[in-house]
């Protein structure tokens, strides 16, 4: 648990303007950007029907650090990834190095996937997803070890620009996120259904310098980075809508800087999808949304700042027999073929199945006024509208693709319903399941007991 209890001494020693030196629970800020656009052609995530490297760029894409530090001297670093997802294996080596050299231990590097589609596949992410020639995966792992030391850089760069700033917060509303299940001939499928669930919330945080100014806009929303699903678009490197609304934001509040933090909606799609059209619609929306936030009066937010984390283990089915992996060794689906090679792998060797899957969260107090509620892997809208309903109290600005992704997480419902979240999805994750349906019930209650521990008496 982290505390910001000096921070004010520690202003009124640098100097700063007595208001502000004084104002409680003052928080000094970092902030750092990268680019991490490939540099050549490259074979882009989120799609296995794609069968070539894409040789476009629509736009950069970029690597954003917000480091947080309180009087404790203790740190907390959220990063921005304009990419598909990250997995364990992926981020392991960029946390030690961070751990080593920077004592940033487990819990306080939170890397965030903006889940755009359109960005270049990772190594060791989604490996029984993806076919390619060993051309293209070569660069797949060029790529993956810039962005590997991309990620350390910018996170030290952050680290060395600490600033005291304030803190305002607002809710603001976009709504071309769209529930994407829907029952159809006896089961579960993707389509657009206006009756199910999605999370509209657009939650705004201002981060504004000594003198005023705006240093950053952190901005959040639930919903796929698949707007783009056709034509030579399909081909492009883009940071989806995600970046289109950061774009519109940073020319419309010069000098700041514009940071997506993605939601729990790994069930809802935007709508409508095509090519980079709609996807740049969607962004002017959700920028909108957000300058409309931002031109009204918003809660000033104070600390301390306080974190809690844990992984607890989340548990499959049981996992099938050596007759069935054999048999699925054989199938004339490929992607059916890795899962079940994986699995013998582990056999062979001796190693047990897979029979839970440990899932990274947090909970980010800041004060009595915001708590982030931050969860690792494609969580579904169930679980923000749950969050948003049981810590109504706490303020929850609720965040998924945290960490890393090792999986969708469905809720008790949607694993009853199956459909791809809860069942297909797993054979790219190289998994065999589904998740027993306790799984909602241990999250809801370690979640809510990360941020029961953070009030205050």
């Amino acid at each position: 648990m982290l505390s910001c209890s000096l921070i004010a001494a520690i202003a009124l020693a640098a100097g700063l303007p007595a208001g502000l030196a004084g104002e409680p629970g003052l928080v000094e800020i970092g902030i750092a950007v990268r680019d991490i656009t490939p540099d050549g052609p490259i074979r882009l995530a989120g799609y296995a029907s794609r069968n070539k490297a894409a040789d476009k760029v629509d736009h950069p894409l970029l690597a954003q650090a917000i480091a947080w530090r309180c009087g404790s001297g203790e740190k907390l670093v959220m990063v921005s990834v304009d990419n598909c997802e990250v997995s364990h294996e992926f981020t392991a080596p960029v946390l030690k190095e961070l751990a080593e050299k920077d004592g940033l231990k487990p819990g306080m590097v939170m890397i965030l996937s903006s889940h755009t589609h359109s960005a270049p596949i990772l190594d060791a992410t989604l490996e029984t997803m993806y076919e390619m020639p060993e051309a293209d995966r070569a660069q797949v792992r060029r790529y993956s070890a810039n962005l590997r030391a991309q990620l350390v850089a910018v996170v030290e760069d952050s680290l060395t620009k600490f600033e005291p700033a304030r803190l305002e917060y607002g809710v603001g509303r976009a709504t071309f996120a769209m529930n994407r299940r829907v029952f159809r001939d006896g089961q579960t499928q993707f389509g657009d259904n206006p009756d199910g669930p999605a999370v509209w919330d657009v939650p705004v945080l201002r981060i504004l310098g000594t003198n005023g100014a705006v240093r950053a806009i952190l901005f959040g929303y639930a919903c796929h980075g698949t707007s783009v699903r056709t034509g030579d678009d399909f081909y492009r490197v883009s940071g989806e809508y995600m970046a289109y609304a950061r774009q519109h934001l940073e020319t419309l509040q010069p000098g700041a800087v514009a940071v997506f933090l993605p939601g729990m909606g790994a069930d809802a799609d935007p709508a409508p999808r095509g090519t980079l059209i709609e996807a740049r619609r969607h962004g002017l929306e959700l920028a909108g949304a957000v300058i409309g936030v931002l031109d009204h009066p918003m809660q000033a937010v104070r600390g301390p700042l306080r974190i809690a984390y844990d992984e607890p283990a989340l548990p499959l089915v049981k996992p099938p027999s050596r007759e069935q992996l054999e048999k699925d060794a054989q199938n004339t689906d490929i992607h059916l073929r890795k899962r079940a090679e994986k699995y013998l792998e582990l056999l062979n060797q001796g190693k047990p199945l897979p029979t839970a899957i440990n899932l990274p969260m947090a909970a980010i107090r800041l004060g009595e006024d915001l708590t982030f509620v931050a969860m690792a892997g494609e969580v579904v809208a169930d679980y923000a509208i749950g969050f948003k309903r049981r810590l109504a109290g706490d303020r929850p600005w609720t965040i998924g693709y945290a960490y890393e992704v090792p999986c969708y997480i469905p809720s008790a419902r949607l694993i009853l319903e199956g459909g791809y979240e809860v069942d297909s999805s797993l054979i790219y994750y190289g998994y065999y399941g589904p998740f027993q349906t306790a799984i909602e019930d241990i999250v809801a209650r370690r979640m809510g007991e990360l941020v029961a521990g953070l009030r205050r008496p």
